[in-house]
Protein backbone atom coordinates (compact mmCIF):
# COMPACT_ATOMS: atom_id res chain seq x y z
CA UNK A 1 0.00 0.00 0.00
CA UNK A 2 1.36 3.39 -0.97
CA UNK A 3 0.19 6.54 0.68
CA UNK A 4 1.25 10.18 0.81
CA UNK A 5 -0.38 13.57 1.41
CA UNK A 6 1.37 16.32 -0.60
CA UNK A 7 -1.73 18.54 -0.72
CA UNK A 8 -1.66 18.91 3.05
CA UNK A 9 1.98 19.95 2.90
CA UNK A 10 1.25 22.80 0.48
CA UNK A 11 -1.80 23.95 2.46
CA UNK A 12 0.16 24.05 5.71
CA UNK A 13 3.00 25.89 3.97
CA UNK A 14 0.59 28.59 2.80
CA UNK A 15 -0.93 28.88 6.29
CA UNK A 16 2.57 29.15 7.80
CA UNK A 17 3.56 31.89 5.36
CA UNK A 18 0.40 33.90 6.04
CA UNK A 19 0.87 33.63 9.80
CA UNK A 20 4.56 34.59 9.46
CA UNK A 21 3.61 37.66 7.43
CA UNK A 22 1.03 38.68 10.03
CA UNK A 23 3.54 38.10 12.83
CA UNK A 24 6.32 40.16 11.26
CA UNK A 25 4.08 43.01 10.12
CA UNK A 26 2.49 43.31 13.55
CA UNK A 27 5.97 43.21 15.12
CA UNK A 28 7.15 46.02 12.82
CA UNK A 29 4.01 48.07 13.49
CA UNK A 30 4.49 47.71 17.24
CA UNK A 31 8.19 48.60 16.94
CA UNK A 32 7.43 51.69 14.81
CA UNK A 33 4.47 52.57 17.05
CA UNK A 34 1.98 52.49 14.16
CA UNK A 35 -1.53 51.44 15.29
CA UNK A 36 -2.33 49.09 12.39
CA UNK A 37 -4.82 46.84 14.16
CA UNK A 38 -6.08 49.44 16.60
CA UNK A 39 -5.47 48.63 20.24
CA UNK A 40 -5.03 44.94 19.57
CA UNK A 41 -1.57 45.02 17.94
CA UNK A 42 0.00 43.05 20.80
CA UNK A 43 -2.91 40.62 20.75
CA UNK A 44 -2.41 39.93 17.02
CA UNK A 45 1.32 39.45 17.61
CA UNK A 46 0.68 37.03 20.47
CA UNK A 47 -1.97 35.02 18.61
CA UNK A 48 0.19 34.68 15.49
CA UNK A 49 3.15 33.56 17.62
CA UNK A 50 1.00 30.99 19.42
CA UNK A 51 -0.32 29.68 16.09
CA UNK A 52 3.23 29.28 14.75
CA UNK A 53 4.25 27.40 17.89
CA UNK A 54 1.16 25.18 17.67
CA UNK A 55 1.81 24.32 14.01
CA UNK A 56 5.41 23.45 14.91
CA UNK A 57 4.10 21.30 17.79
CA UNK A 58 1.87 19.31 15.43
CA UNK A 59 4.96 18.30 13.48
CA UNK A 60 5.60 17.57 9.83
CA UNK A 61 2.57 17.94 7.56
CA UNK A 62 3.87 15.57 4.86
CA UNK A 63 3.77 11.84 5.56
CA UNK A 64 4.66 9.09 3.11
CA UNK A 65 4.13 5.39 3.69
CA UNK A 66 4.99 2.57 1.30
CA UNK A 67 4.58 -1.11 2.11
CA UNK A 68 4.89 -2.48 -1.42
CA UNK A 69 7.74 -4.92 -1.91
CA UNK A 70 9.99 -6.26 0.83
CA UNK A 71 10.60 -2.99 2.68
CA UNK A 72 8.53 -0.53 4.67
CA UNK A 73 9.19 3.15 3.99
CA UNK A 74 8.12 5.93 6.34
CA UNK A 75 8.91 9.58 5.71
CA UNK A 76 8.05 12.89 7.39
CA UNK A 77 8.83 16.20 5.69
CA UNK A 78 8.37 19.70 6.99
CA UNK A 79 6.52 22.27 4.92
CA UNK A 80 8.99 25.16 5.13
CA UNK A 81 12.78 25.19 5.44
CA UNK A 82 12.48 27.72 8.28
CA UNK A 83 10.51 25.26 10.43
CA UNK A 84 13.51 24.59 12.63
CA UNK A 85 11.43 23.23 15.52
CA UNK A 86 10.17 20.34 13.38
CA UNK A 87 12.26 17.22 12.87
CA UNK A 88 12.13 15.37 9.55
CA UNK A 89 12.34 11.59 9.57
CA UNK A 90 13.02 8.92 6.98
CA UNK A 91 13.16 5.25 7.74
CA UNK A 92 13.16 2.23 5.49
CA UNK A 93 13.71 -1.31 6.68
CA UNK A 94 12.74 -4.88 5.77
CA UNK A 95 9.22 -5.90 6.76
CA UNK A 96 10.57 -8.77 8.84
CA UNK A 97 12.16 -6.28 11.29
CA UNK A 98 8.85 -4.68 12.28
CA UNK A 99 8.01 -5.83 15.81
CA UNK A 100 5.09 -3.60 16.76
CA UNK A 101 3.65 -0.13 16.36
CA UNK A 102 1.66 2.25 18.55
CA UNK A 103 -0.43 5.24 17.51
CA UNK A 104 -0.41 7.74 20.36
CA UNK A 105 -2.79 10.63 20.83
CA UNK A 106 -0.96 13.44 22.58
CA UNK A 107 -2.45 16.65 23.98
CA UNK A 108 -3.83 19.30 21.62
CA UNK A 109 -4.67 16.92 18.74
CA UNK A 110 -1.11 15.71 18.10
CA UNK A 111 -0.79 12.14 16.85
CA UNK A 112 2.42 10.14 16.73
CA UNK A 113 3.13 6.80 15.09
CA UNK A 114 5.76 4.87 17.06
CA UNK A 115 7.42 2.05 15.14
CA UNK A 116 9.42 -0.61 17.02
CA UNK A 117 12.07 -2.36 14.93
CA UNK A 118 14.36 -5.25 15.80
CA UNK A 119 17.94 -4.05 15.65
CA UNK A 120 21.32 -5.56 16.47
CA UNK A 121 22.87 -2.10 16.90
CA UNK A 122 20.96 -1.42 20.12
CA UNK A 123 21.72 -3.40 23.27
CA UNK A 124 18.01 -3.96 24.00
CA UNK A 125 17.50 -5.33 20.48
CA UNK A 126 14.59 -2.96 19.91
CA UNK A 127 14.78 0.43 18.23
CA UNK A 128 11.95 3.00 18.28
CA UNK A 129 11.23 5.54 15.52
CA UNK A 130 8.57 8.27 15.78
CA UNK A 131 6.58 9.84 12.95
CA UNK A 132 4.14 12.74 13.12
CA UNK A 133 0.73 11.82 11.74
CA UNK A 134 -1.29 14.75 13.12
CA UNK A 135 -2.32 15.94 9.67
CA UNK A 136 -3.77 12.59 8.58
CA UNK A 137 -7.50 12.00 8.79
CA UNK A 138 -9.02 9.02 10.58
CA UNK A 139 -9.47 6.98 7.37
CA UNK A 140 -5.80 7.34 6.47
CA UNK A 141 -4.73 6.38 9.99
CA UNK A 142 -7.05 3.36 9.89
CA UNK A 143 -5.56 2.24 6.55
CA UNK A 144 -2.02 2.50 7.92
CA UNK A 145 -3.06 0.59 11.05
CA UNK A 146 -4.59 -2.20 8.94
CA UNK A 147 -1.52 -2.42 6.69
CA UNK A 148 0.93 -2.53 9.62
CA UNK A 149 -1.15 -5.14 11.46
CA UNK A 150 -1.09 -7.25 8.31
CA UNK A 151 2.73 -7.02 8.17
CA UNK A 152 3.03 -7.94 11.87
CA UNK A 153 0.70 -10.93 11.44
CA UNK A 154 2.75 -12.15 8.45
CA UNK A 155 5.92 -11.79 10.53
CA UNK A 156 4.41 -13.86 13.35
CA UNK A 157 3.24 -16.49 10.87
CA UNK A 158 6.73 -16.72 9.31
CA UNK A 159 8.36 -16.97 12.74
CA UNK A 160 6.32 -20.00 13.78
CA UNK A 161 6.81 -21.93 10.52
Amino acid sequence: MKFQNPKTKSKVAIINIVILIIFFTSFVFIYLNIPAFGRSDEFVLLISLLLLIYLAYLGCPFFRYDSDGETLIFQNEKSLPISFLVKESLSDFPKRKLIKFVIKNKPLFKKVLEIYISSKRVSSGLSKVNFDISYLDSKQIRDIRISLNKVINENKKDTFQ
